[in-house]
């Protein structure tokens, strides 16, 4: 009987050692990581709801793609792992995405407030009549061909400005 109880309490003793070492430990798990914050703008107003994700250029870094959207100031912090750890010192292409779904005519909102009883309750309308369209222009969301490109210094940027043209 003692036997059995000694297998059991290694074994659990085992399964949480390999548990905590394959934990992430916050963003200090990815060495190397520094700030980068900024700002979004278009038309000279700066852009809210916008995704960005910065690809790194480099070979062999594809694993590090930083990821952000933008606030009601078109603020943003990327982050790689956790909210705000940042991204990789390095060159990157960036795709800039604000994208809408449309139904005839109208935003999803405007078309449920417009058809619903109480102004924000069930409609059924047709899937295939939802139309996304682009608030930014399309050339910034093509991952291969946008003409963005932001190069993160060692120490980081806190004053990233991404500005969008027509």
């Amino acid at each position: 009987m003692k036997l059995n109880k000694l297998a059991i309490t290694l074994l659990a003793f085992c399964a949480v050692a390999v548990v905590a070492v394959g934990c992430k430990k916050g963003p200090a798990s990815r060495p190397g990581l520094v700030k980068a914050e900024g700002v979004v703008m278009y038309n000279g107003a700066p852009v809210d709801g916008a995704t960005i994700e910065m690809r790194p250029v480099v070979e062999g870094t594809e694993n590090c793609v930083a990821v952000a959207r933008t606030d009601e100031q078109g603020k943003f912090a990327m982050m790689t792992d956790y909210p705000g750890d940042g991204a990789m010192p390095g060159k990157y292409k960036t795709v800039v995405k604000k994208q809408v779904e449309m139904i005839d005519g109208m935003t999803r909102e405007e078309y449920v407030k417009a058809n619903s009883k109480d102004g924000g309750g069930d409609v059924i309308f047709d899937k295939s009549k939802i139309k996304k369209e682009d608030l930014v222009p399309a050339k910034y969301a093509d991952p291969l061909n946008t003409p963005l490109e932001i190069e993160i210094p060692e120490k980081g940027d806190k004053n990233i400005t991404i500005t969008l043209e027509d």
